[in-house]
């Protein structure tokens, strides 16, 4: 077959990565399909996309989701795509798109989870309609976890019979190779000139979002700190100012000496900024899938994480759980991994051993199955 993505976030994080994953995976098997990427004008493609021109070809548009032009110019110029089927890994598909596509459900953050309900009825009013249209007239759903699945078959803007169990079909996401081989020392010098710091660390990888919980993780933090004063925490990410104001609350609980933001973290550096931590924390109140979890774990980096959502069902027996609504829980989990040896080693040996079970070429294999099942 001829097959579409809509791969407009080719240069995010999380749904970009879950894209630019899946077709460096394609690039790599040996499939008899053929594939058109829709990229951003200004994106820069990998090599294993650029030197394949018989197996990928590119068009570029101007049109971002949440807008008009995805309404009207983009449906124009996926219109013209000559293609058996459309995968559009985000749901954003035009209302007026007819073609057969499946689509990618990633987590139904901003149905459960108040916070994160777009600003503006009208706004969240169009999210809410261009999802459900998106999910109705799929053929086949694919959903990052088995807790997604159910999240989203409950969802009250999609009626019974509307969406028929049997079109949706749970795929895991991957961790990536590069976080089950040794960290290169310069890597690690490079990430600690980065940070300013020689003290150990306690790490958060992720955006900044309501759903993160990152005031508590900060007040926890503030608890930890009296006990281990040499200790920081380093938060990756920038400010989304229409969500959590991290940086305020920074300041209220006078953490500015021991907060370290890294900003944005270069993907090649990832794997060291992991390595060096004492632990990563993952305190979300929800999660779709949880990936930062996984390729810590892939690198031996013991993991802290909340008990909700899908977490659980990602990380299963490597994980220190804790409850995310409670800040001193929060804070017993991450002291119990820095004074308790026997413990951290043990989710070590677990994390590289629940890591190694979620391949991208899996993934990639699986979805190639979906595409194959809508003949």
């Amino acid at each position: 077959m001829k097959i579409a993505i809509d791969a407009r976030s080719w240069d995010w994080t999380g749904v970009g990565r879950y894209i630019r994953s899946l077709v460096h995976e394609y690039a790599r098997l040996k499939t008899e399909h053929t594939f058109t990427l829709v990229v951003p004008r200004e994106a820069e493609l990998s090599a294993e996309v650029l030197k394949q021109p018989n197996l990928f070809q590119i068009e570029r548009t101007d049109a971002s989701y949440y807008s008009f032009s995805e309404q009207t110019t983009f449906l124009r110029e996926i219109s013209r795509i000559k293609a058996d089927l459309f995968h559009f890994p985000h749901f954003n598909v035009p209302l007026r798109f007819g073609r057969p596509y499946v689509v990618t459900i990633h987590d139904t953050t901003r149905f459960v989870f108040s916070g994160q309900r777009r600003t503006g009825l009208f706004s969240q009013i169009a999210y809410e309609i261009v999802f459900a249209h998106a999910v109705k007239k799929a053929r086949k759903i694919i959903c990052v976890s088995k807790h997604t699945q159910e999240e989203l078959l409950s969802l009250p803007i999609l009626r019974a019979g509307d969406v028929a169990r049997k079109n949706v079909q749970t795929i895991y996401e991957g961790v990536d190779e590069e976080f089950f081989r040794p960290v290169p020392e310069l890597d690690r010098a490079k990430v600690r000139a980065m940070l300013g710091t020689k003290n150990p660390y306690v790490l958060y990888v992720g955006v900044w979002m309501s759903h993160k919980n990152l005031p508590r993780l900060l007040e926890s933090f503030q608890l930890v700190k009296e006990k281990y004063p040499q200790l920081r925490l380093v938060v990756t990410g920038k400010p989304v100012p229409t969500y959590t104001k991290v940086l305020d609350r920074v300041k209220e609980l006078h953490l500015e000496k021991e907060v370290i933001f890294s900003g944005f973290v270069p993907h090649p550096l990832l794997p060291a900024l992991y390595r060096e931590a004492e632990l990563l924390i993952v305190p979300s109140l929800y999660e779709g899938f949880g990936l930062p979890a996984l390729e810590a774990a892939a690198l031996g980096t013991p993991v802290v994480a909340s008990n909700v959502t899908s977490l659980p069902e990602i990380m299963g027996e490597a994980a220190e759980y804790v409850n995310p609504e409670n800040t001193a829980s929060i804070a017993d989990g991450i002291q119990h991994l820095l004074a308790n040896d026997q413990r951290s080693e043990e989710l070590v040996k677990k994390g590289a051993s629940q890591a190694g079970k979620f391949s991208w070429k899996t993934c990639a294999e699986e979805t190639l199955s979906i595409y194959n099942g809508t003949n």
